[in-house]
């Protein structure tokens, strides 16, 4: 359990140290103004986690940090197949509850009244007394492609980027003997118009030989 208080640490070395925890920073209603939002985008943009905010200021945030992989908050499927996601203040504390126990949720700001109990022995009464054990941080994928059907657009994952505007997926694994990698070929190339003006982004890696038929 994590409450912001300033007087022994910074917003950005509490976020730290919530993460190591998988636990969440409690906020006072009071509390406003304080850097907040700065200190979670800095982290973020650092360790490379996505953010999930309340969708009504996602715009916002994309101007003001084009760097940060920020997400609006809609029903929750946006971040399906993401981990280690971080969010703001605003999003909905029953979809904070339901994201954390899958495992989605990494650290963030959570809003409680001024008169919530938080310690210890109680430190997740405020989403009404679910497990107090937080589940095991687990590492992003490097890649996750995830196709319905044969002819169904594929919902892809770059280092835990969902990727839009999907142009061409590329993905050749060969092996090199039993149980042994041989090569890796990852090409992702997709539309990226931060000034509504379309650009074509490409994200290639390659490990081995690649192989040609």
């Amino acid at each position: 359990m994590f409450e912001l208080n300033l007087a022994h640490a910074s917003i950005l070395e509490l976020l730290e140290k919530a993460a190591e925890k998988n636990e969440f920073i409690f906020v006072r209603q009071g509390q406003r103004r304080l850097g907040k939002t700065t200190a979670l985008m800095e982290f973020a943009r650092e360790n490379g986690y996505p953010v999930l905010v309340n969708k009504a200021i996602v715009k916002i945030f994309h101007r003001k940090y084009p760097d940060v992989n920020i997400i609006g908050y809609v029903d929750g499927s946006e971040v399906d197949g993401l981990y280690n996601v971080v969010f703001d203040e605003g999003v909905p504390r029953d979809a904070i509850k339901r994201l954390y126990k899958l495992g989605i949720l990494l650290t963030g700001f959570v809003r409680v009244d001024d008169q919530a109990v938080i310690n210890d022995d109680n430190r997740y009464s405020v989403f009404g007394g679910y497990s107090t054990e937080a589940p095991s941080k687990k590492a992003t994928p490097l890649l996750q492609i995830e196709l319905e059907d044969i002819d169904s657009i594929p919902h892809v994952f770059y280092k835990g980027e969902r990727i839009t505007k999907r142009i061409a997926i590329d993905f050749e694994w060969r092996t090199g003997g039993a149980d042994k990698v041989g090569s890796t070929y990852i090409r992702i190339k997709h539309g990226n118009d931060p000034d509504k003006a379309l650009a074509v982004e490409t994200k290639e890696l390659a490990v081995g030989e690649r192989a040609y038929e």
